[in-house]
């Protein structure tokens, strides 16, 4: 099992939105069915509970300030008792969200919260009470639980803002206004936390960081707009390089991680995305939703996001629906084998993908094969392919001349397909129909069917060569399933 992603969520200065923005993605994770756990971090000033309060079972009033959190976890540490970390967390269940997500408050909200709170003397606690290991072990066993643990972090350059931009996360989300103040504040913290992870006692990978923009008003105030969008363009772009696609500028970036300033959603704790959905373009839980996408991919793919900001956001929500799918039902399907297959070809081989969809129907009727989706290469990208490609478990391209002339096979959705089986999370089975010099191109270091690689127009019998394409397709179904099993055990 791949491990989660720890994302600190950290601002500068107050009043930019950071909880709620952090409150809504956590809810749009849920929904697309990823494990996800919210820490509320910020000891001096919780407050994320109240964004789920509506939620949290059991329900009653204020729920969520009579357990246990995070201080008392910290506390219980220090007192030298075992406490199961699982036993300070609430279940926050979503309407029609089978996927329940998991708070972790700041701790319990009675008289005595500010005293305990006080109490806790962060240097005292690394030299003294081991608190670094004991973080780090945390840490660990979150990862292994959830998909994404989404921590809160104060505000400023603080003991607690430390700990959340450098022991404990995989990525930061850097929230900020229209302000120096703000924008410095979140690059110098930046800049800060990846020098100290450097020096960290522990592994850790390349921290990056997703700058966004909040509260930001491009409708009444245009030109102003634009002038701060040009000064975020030209601050931000050596954060945003880091990871961007080489051909995606930070001023395209700043297009989708900003957040709108709505009046309506600065009254109360509400979640937009729950409340109203995500539909709307104008609106806010439209860019939480973008957000939450980009958080997913691990920031991956922003070529998509910009060219087709819709399909990037469904192809990451269905491989989170695919994540928990395959949780739930993951011994079910290793019995029955049943895969996902897309048969991609040019249209002049349409004869050939008909036949060969006729071949493979003895595999669906069997349950091998549970869903088989065939396109040809002139088709126009759209939602539907890409959430296709996200969800499919082996791809047959079947290659002639025309085949590797198309556009298809160098664009935005080739790459996609090229990087899920890097992750070995699609097969690749290349098919060679008639006669092309294949060995130089994209999918040429790929084993090929059908054997010795002649092609099918070739073959005397061409249902003999679609029988032995048949039985390799049979052989590699059932090599997954072996795998599937072998980590279910």
């Amino acid at each position: 099992m791949a491990e989660g992603t720890i994302v600190t969520f950290y601002s500068y200065k107050g009043g930019v939105g950071r909880t709620l923005a952090l409150a809504n993605i956590g809810a749009v994770l849920a929904k697309w069915g990823y494990r996800v756990l919210c820490v509320d971090w910020d000891l001096e000033a919780p407050g994320l509970h109240l964004y789920y309060d509506r939620w949290i079972a059991p329900k009653h009033e204020n729920a969520a300030s009579q357990k246990p959190g995070l201080t008392e976890l910290i506390l219980n540490h220090v007192a030298g008792e075992e406490t199961n970390w699982k036993d300070h967390l609430h279940e926050v269940v979503f309407p029609d969200v089978s996927q329940p997500l998991k708070l972790m408050t700041a701790g319990r909200q009675d008289e005595t919260y500010v005293s305990r709170m006080q109490s806790l003397d962060w240097k005292t606690l690394y030299e003294s009470h081991q608190l670094g290991n004991f973080l780090e072990q945390l840490r660990t066993e979150w990862k292994n639980e959830f998909d994404f643990i989404l921590l809160d972090s104060r505000t400023g350059v603080t003991d607690i803002s430390g700990i959340c931009t450098v022991q404990m996360p995989d990525s930061l989300v850097v929230l900020f206004t229209a302000n120096l103040q703000s924008l410095h504040g979140c690059l110098d913290v930046v800049q800060r936390a990846k020098r100290a992870q450097q020096s960290l006692p522990f592994d850790r990978g390349k921290l990056l960081a997703l700058p966004v923009a909040t509260r930001f008003e491009l409708k009444t105030e245009y030109e102003q707009a634009q002038s701060w969008l040009k000064t975020f363009a030209e601050e931000l772009e050596p954060v945003f390089a880091e990871w961007a696609h080489k051909d995606v500028t930070a001023a395209e970036l700043l297009n989708y991680t900003r957040v709108p300033y709505i009046p309506y959603w600065s009254f109360g704790e509400k979640l937009p995305v729950i409340d109203k959905g995500s539909d709307d373009a104008q609106d806010i839980g439209y860019s939480f939703e973008t957000l939450t996408a980009l958080l997913a991919q691990g920031f991956a793919n922003s070529d998509l996001l910009v060219s087709n900001r819709d399909a990037y956001v469904q192809s990451t929500a269905a491989r989170g629906m695919g994540k928990r799918n395959g949780s739930a039902s993951s011994r079910q399907r290793t019995k029955s084998k049943g895969v996902r297959v897309i048969l991609s070809y040019s249209h002049r081989d349409l004869a050939w993908a008909d036949l060969l969809s006729h071949h493979l129907h003895p595999l669906m009727l069997e349950g091998s094969i549970s869903e088989l989706f065939s396109f040809d290469t002139t088709t126009r990208p759209g939602d539907q392919r890409h959430l296709l490609i996200e969800v499919a478990d082996i791809f047959l391209p079947l290659i002639s001349a025309d085949y590797l002339a198309s556009d298809f096979i160098y664009d935005i959705e080739m790459r996609r397909i090229f990087e899920r089986n890097e992750r070995n999370e699609l097969a690749i089975l290349p098919i060679i129909l008639r006669p092309v010099s294949w060995q130089g191109s994209l999918l040429g270091k790929f084993q090929v069917l059908p054997k010795s690689a002649k092609p099918v127009s070739k073959w005397e019998d061409t249902d003999e060569a679609m029988v032995d394409i048949v039985e390799a397709i049979r052989h590699q179904i059932n090599a997954r399933g072996d795998e599937h099993s072998d980590q279910d055990v």
